[in-house]
């Protein structure tokens, strides 16, 4: 098992550090991920709680409401 998980590694490492286009495809990938989800988490996931309730006790009685009327 040791055997296999090393060779596994092995060939990752060689081939990531092999590769040429890849790389740059690589790092085009992460940074298309990177600015989609701060797209996301800015435009469509809000934090709807900060600006409703003032205290954390508020924010925390919210919470408790919803999830107990909604079983």
């Amino acid at each position: 098992m040791k055997n296999f998980i090393y060779r596994t590694y092995r060939l990752y490492a060689d081939g990531f550090r092999e590769m040429t286009v890849g790389r740059s495809l690589w790092a085009l990938i992460i940074i298309k991920m990177i600015v989609f989800f701060a797209i996301l988490k800015v435009f469509f996931f809000p934090d709807i709680l900060s600006t409703r309730y003032s205290t954390d006790a508020e924010r925390a009685d919210a919470v408790r409401h919803n999830l107990t009327i909604n079983q």
